[in-house]
């Protein structure tokens, strides 16, 4: 039986379409180096992790790419502007809350967006607990980040689904017991929880 729903932020609450955003906005040779060297990068990674924070890894990429210093300028300013809730999503989280689930956030941000993001956006109310990467110092898809999750809110695998858009991620939960979600462009939320919630 099904008690607890834990979604990922990015692309399953919350708009995150950088690269989109620079093929849009910059040459597509800049927006494939750009989102190759910095957001798909270790370095990005390890901002999420909170090992880095957001001024030490656009300083560290001005200084590695000195020839994109103004398209890193002009994204350092982007960033915040491009997490914007997904409203149908969104809207499903009172629904899921009346039915009597439990809801977490399971999520790799930063801490500088993602306290602007909490601030920000008042569908963060409706959830009974949060694991945010940089806050643990653990990430996905590291076993470490779902197990401080289960720990901390004495939540058992088994009666949970796990939402994210990342493929590794969903792996990790699948192994430790997870029912899962792997949430693609071309799917609805609403009809994959309908599907194993049975509402």
């Amino acid at each position: 039986m099904i008690k607890n729903i834990v979604f990922d932020l990015g692309r399953v609450l919350l708009e995150w379409e950088p690269y989109q955003y620079m093929l849009e906005n910059f040459p597509k040779h800049v927006a494939d180096e750009m989102n190759e060297k910095i957001f798909e990068s270790r370095d990005f990674w390890l901002m999420d992790r909170g090992l880095m924070n957001e001024d030490q890894l656009w300083q560290k990429k001005m200084e590695e790419l000195p020839h994109l210093k103004e398209y890193i300028l002009h994204m350092k300013e982007a960033v915040p502007k491009l997490l914007r809730p997904i409203e149908k999503n969104t809207r499903l989280l009172p629904k899921l809350k009346e039915k009597g689930f439990r809801l977490y956030v399971l999520s790799n941000f930063s801490e500088k967006h993602f306290d602007m993001v909490w601030k920000k956006f008042d569908f963060f109310k409706y959830f009974d607990g949060m694991v945010i990467s940089s806050h643990v110092k653990l990430a996905k898809p590291e076993k470490e980040i779902f197990l401080e999750l289960m720990r901390r809110y004495e939540l058992k695998p088994e009666e949970s689904v796990f939402i994210d858009d990342k493929l590794e991620n969903i792996e990790t939960a699948r192994a430790l017991n997870f029912r899962v979600i792997h949430l693609t462009d071309q799917m609805d939320l609403e009809e994959e929880l309908r599907k194993i919630l049975k509402f």
